[in-house]
């Protein structure tokens, strides 16, 4: 009988290590980061053309509420990769241009905040629309799209935040962002389009303000 004070005591003191440190709230932010964008295919009735990027970059602003061990938030993101080379036929060849995507998601993340006070590892999911712009050309030619296309998009996230104190957070995540298949008219053809692709990996660094 004696025990039972001993194991309510226990017990609140573990709910009391589980509660977040910092008290939940509205927060803003900013991100920025490498974005690796897969090789798409460009596919349409006249054939296919693989296409490669070079490293990118990404920026984005964030704005939501934590919950203490969930969060909601909005988030408007510019990705944007140069164009490395185009095969087809089995030949390969350099391409200009580029392939960017403007995105505006909504994420939830839950934050790991039982680990550490002030390390706090996370996961999330976000959904959303994003615009696909894409222009592509050969050196010395004139471009065969500059187009751009509307599309569905979704993304996973994962990462830990650094509180630096109850306001600032210092976020290191990684990203896969994709979207539904945008197409893109081709130049010249009276309305033909290719069907694309649209997959990236992103490392990205942020800061976020709590208020």
């Amino acid at each position: 009988m004696k025990s039972r004070p001993l194991v309510f005591m226990v017990f609140l003191l573990l709910t009391a290590l589980a509660v977040p440190t910092f008290a939940a709230g509205p927060y803003v932010g900013i991100e920025g980061g490498v974005v690796f964008l897969s090789d798409s295919t460009l596919s349409g009735p006249g054939g296919s053309l693989d296409l490669e990027y070079k490293t990118g970059f990404g920026a984005g602003l964030v704005g939501g509420f934590d919950f203490g061990t969930y969060r909601l938030e909005g988030e408007f993101a510019y990705r944007t990769n140069d164009h490395d080379q185009v095969s087809a036929f089995g030949l390969s060849a350099p391409a200009d241009g580029d392939t960017s995507s403007i995105a505006l998601m909504v994420n939830g993340y839950y934050d790991f905040r039982m680990v550490s006070p002030t390390i706090v590892p996370y996961v999330g999911v976000g959904i959303g629309g994003a615009q696909v712009s894409a222009k592509l050309g050969d050196p010395g030619f004139p471009s065969i799209i500059d187009d751009d296309d509307m599309v569905f998009a979704y993304q996973f996230m994962a990462g830990v935040g650094f509180a630096v104190n109850k306001q600032v957070t210092i976020d290191l995540g990684y990203k896969y962002f994709a979207t539904a298949d945008p197409s893109f008219e081709v130049i010249g053809t009276g309305g033909a389009k290719l069907d694309s692709e649209y997959k990236s990996h992103n490392v990205f660094a942020g800061l976020r303000y709590s208020f």
